[in-house]
């Protein structure tokens, strides 16, 4: 496995700001329709503040079914989904639970036929725990520090890549999209695309607490894991580049996904 840098976007060195500002959160929460996305979770994406990144390379592409099945042949390594028998699906306007999902058959009807015969099709049903798995195998056959973005790092990453600001949403709102077919979804990406951010939420590397000079929140600290960018069943505020959700590293559906981070060798 070769680290191949046309394959990535370099974010430079640097201070950036993240985050949102006071004002921006409550013209957000302003035009949040009712019982949309409770206005706390808007609240967790403030305030706005300053991080220093290093040089680093995020992946344009998700995690693939190909890489991880490369992963999973070279080492064995059983996901969460597979060892406790599970996983959570969308099915009749809610989750459930369903046995025997996992990443090599996410979703638990005929789709998963068609997911395994495209071999870049992004894995899903991984965990935080199962992504970080995969990014420490990779560290070691590409010759290359590797990990999870981090937080501070998805988000330029994701405004380098043209992802709309929780400010711009708000200042233009729309209804809810329809809920798109996951496979349609990426099978219509344009060609040499890469995997648009939107399509499926993705892990990032911090525990989801809070921001410098932000308000305290039961959820924050060392119990859950943040994910980033939302899925084709989100919300258009949840696809913000700002938006922050937060679920226990063991969590895995067909909607989570991973993309890699890469040091930059000097």
């Amino acid at each position: 496995m070769i680290f191949n840098e046309s394959e990535y976007i370099r974010i430079p060195v640097g201070d950036y700001s993240i985050g949102i500002s006071p004002m921006v959160l409550d013209t957000a929460i302003g035009a949040l329709k009712e019982g949309a996305v409770r206005s706390e979770f808007l609240a967790n994406a403030c305030p706005e503040h300053v991080v220093h990144v290093d040089d680093v390379f995020i992946r344009k592409t998700l995690a693939t079914y190909r890489d991880f099945l490369a992963f999973a042949q070279d080492t064995g390594y059983l996901t969460e989904g597979e060892r406790q028998g599970w996983g959570w699906i969308w099915q009749d306007g809610r989750w459930q639970k369903k046995s025997g999902v996992s990443w090599r058959c996410p979703f638990g009807t005929s789709d998963d036929k068609r997911y395994r015969n495209n071999d870049d099709m992004p894995v899903m049903q991984v965990s935080w725990n199962d992504a970080a798995a995969y990014c420490a195998w990779f560290s070691g056959r590409a010759g290359r520090s590797a990990r999870l973005p981090r937080e501070a790092e998805w988000e330029v990453f994701a405004g380098i890549s043209g992802v709309c600001g929780m400010g711009d949403w708000a200042r233009g709102t729309s209804d809810p999209p329809p809920k798109p077919n996951l496979l349609e979804a990426i099978r219509e990406l344009p060609g040499g695309s890469g995997h648009a951010t939107g399509l499926l939420w993705e892990w990032v590397d911090d525990w989801y607490d809070r921001y410098p000079g932000g308000s305290d929140h039961r959820d924050f600290g060392t119990v859950y894991k943040v994910l980033r960018g939302g899925s084709v069943l989100s919300l258009p505020v949840q696809k913000t580049r700002e938006f922050r959700l937060r679920k226990c590293p063991t969590a895995r559906s067909p909607y989570y996904g991973f993309r890699v981070a890469c040091f930059v060798n000097h």
